[in-house]
């Protein structure tokens, strides 16, 4: 305990030497304080001198107000849009896309005579062969097709059939291929 009277006693000195050490320091520092009375009262009289114009001052205040006022309500405005597009640009795009839409058409037209006319020539092919078991399969076949108009519907309905059969076989095919694969994975890493 008497150690830390002590050291505090010690610290006290040491802020007492330190206190009066500044107090010197103050004492040596010259009064300046008449200079700087002196200054202020030049800078009063120079400002005194040099003052603001009390009637441009107000005429500024009024005209600020005035605008405050003005942006407080603001303007109101009635736009008109103008569409630059002219009617000839207008009539040019629809008449383009008429003449692709005839393009199209008569592209498929042609495309649709042209398949007629190669089932037409394979027809003809086929009457003209000597051979007579397709003469009387053909007779027989014009001879359904007059009797029976829903023969087309038959035959479409067929070929489709066999077309969704060909496509399972595919698939089932590609699956039998993947499980040997998988077979062949599985037995490697065994």
């Amino acid at each position: 305990m008497h150690q830390i009277i002590e050291t505090l006693a010690a610290k006290v000195d040491k802020q007492e030497k330190l206190l009066q050490d500044l107090d010197e320091k103050i004492k040596a520092i010259p009064d300046s304080s008449g200079k700087i009375v002196e200054i202020w009262k030049e800078m009063r009289g120079i400002f005194i001198r040099h003052s603001f114009p009390k009637n441009e001052v107000a005429a500024l205040t009024a005209a600020l107000f005035q605008n405050i006022r003005i942006m407080k309500t603001p303007r109101t405005e009635n736009l008109i849009h103008h569409h630059h597009l002219s009617k000839a640009i207008f009539i040019v795009v629809v008449l383009v896309i008429v003449v692709g839409v005839l393009s199209m058409g008569w592209y498929n037209t042609v495309d649709n005579l042209n398949q007629y006319k190669a089932a037409d020539t394979k027809y003809r092919f086929l009457k003209l062969q000597d051979n007579k078991s397709i003469q009387q399969l053909l007779t027989t076949t014009d001879s359904l097709y007059y009797r029976n108009p829903a023969l087309r519907d038959s035959v479409l309905r067929q070929e489709q059939l066999k077309n969704d059969r060909l496509k399972m076989l595919q698939l089932a095919t590609e699956q039998e291929q993947s499980a040997r694969e998988l077979r062949k994975k599985a037995g490697e890493k065994n």
